[in-house]
């Protein structure tokens, strides 16, 4: 298995909005943790390496809609979730007949 990488680009055309994409192709030492749970003021923070990203509510004012997109990101990351296990290879076909 390939270490995993995180890379950063940045698209500028003339009488065009620069695009800017960052890619996470995470890997064992990636860090995913929710730093401010129970204190008001939660986050999303991904880690790999030097690079870091943070999700969280535009303000310390929380609303139904940050609740209603934080939720919409969840489902989704469930659904990758969901994806990537069923395209893993599973253990027991990888190690070939098991001794009876």
């Amino acid at each position: 298995m390939s270490g995993g990488y995180t890379y950063t680009t940045i698209a500028a055309r003339r009488e065009k909005p620069t695009k800017i994409t960052v890619s996470f192709y995470l890997d064992e030492d990636a860090w995913i943790v929710v730093p401010g749970a129970g204190t008001g003021s939660p986050h999303l923070a991904i880690e790999h390496g030097d690079v870091t990203v943070r999700v969280a509510p535009r303000s310390d004012a929380i609303t139904h809609a940050d609740a209603v997109i934080a939720r919409r990101l969840a489902d989704h990351a469930a659904e990758y979730a969901a994806e990537i296990e069923r395209l893993a290879p599973q253990q027991a076909e990888d190690t070939g007949p098991t001794a009876a």
